[in-house]
């Protein structure tokens, strides 16, 4: 019997042996690959390291088919199964990566109106929207953020009670409105909080303001005749304490 022979006649065996003891094949070399996790990974990645371009070439090959496809298509979902934890270390690696590149991406998008950011505000699918339509909603949106613009460089605001334009001073602060100011002026909200007050019949005793909300400087004048009124009251009650205390 000639070596060649021999050669096919073990191979003949060995596969009829394969065969018959699939499970316990299987579970012996589970075994193994458990009691020799680091070994096993090391002969792997030694033998991708060696074999790069042949792994490449025949995962082309397999993408070209619908076989291969599928085979893949399992290989990744067995996989994400099997290591759930690594799959997501590894997903939120790549978005942290490409978080700084998607919000520069997204900032120039924005800036230069292409017609992704067009079609996300008009809440499309690039692809279904007509390039008409696109050009219309792009010029739309500069006029938009010309007349924000403008409105950014103005002086003054129309109140919104009185109708009158006031210097933006003569507003208050209110974070909810586009120019960070009040719809009505100080005056006309302070007279709006007196009659809401007379009518609910409470007082209202608004502070000493201006018509621009500042509080007014009290002249020399009546700074002194504050004080010395206040010096009389003083006075007059220790001097009315001594008078008790005497005839007690």
């Amino acid at each position: 019997m000639t070596d060649a022979e021999k050669k096919a006649l073990k191979a003949a065996h060995n596969k009829k042996y394969r065969d018959a003891n699939k499970e316990l094949i299987a579970a012996n070399q589970k075994k193994y690959r458990e009691a020799n996790k680091e070994l096993v990974r090391e002969r792997k990645r030694a033998y991708r390291e060696v074999n790069k371009e042949r792994i490449a070439a025949k995962k082309a090959a397999d993408a070209k088919t619908e076989r291969g496809r599928k085979l893949d298509k399992l290989r990744g979902e067995r996989y994400r199964t099997t290591h759930a934890e690594r799959v997501r270390e590894l997903h939120q690696k790549s978005r942290d990566k490409r978080a700084p590149i998607a919000k520069q991406e997204a900032k120039q998008r924005r800036v230069e109106l292409r017609d992704s950011y067009v079609a996300q505000i008009l809440r499309m699918p690039t692809d279904l929207v007509p390039p008409e339509v696109i050009e219309a909603e792009r010029i739309r949106l500069k006029i938009k953020r010309k007349v924000q613009e403008l409105d950014n460089d103005r002086t003054e605001k129309k109140c919104s009670t009185c109708r009158e334009y006031k210097p933006l001073i003569s507003f208050g602060r209110n974070h909810g409105t586009k120019d960070g100011r009040s719809y009505e002026c100080r005056l006309c909200n302070r007279e709006r909080k007196r009659r809401d007050a007379l009518l609910k019949g409470l007082t209202f005793n608004p502070r000493n303001r201006d018509e621009f909300g500042r509080v007014r400087k009290h002249t020399p004048e009546e700074l002194k005749t504050a004080k010395n009124a206040h010096a009389r009251e003083v006075y007059a009650r220790n001097k009315q304490r001594r008078n008790y205390e005497t005839h007690k």
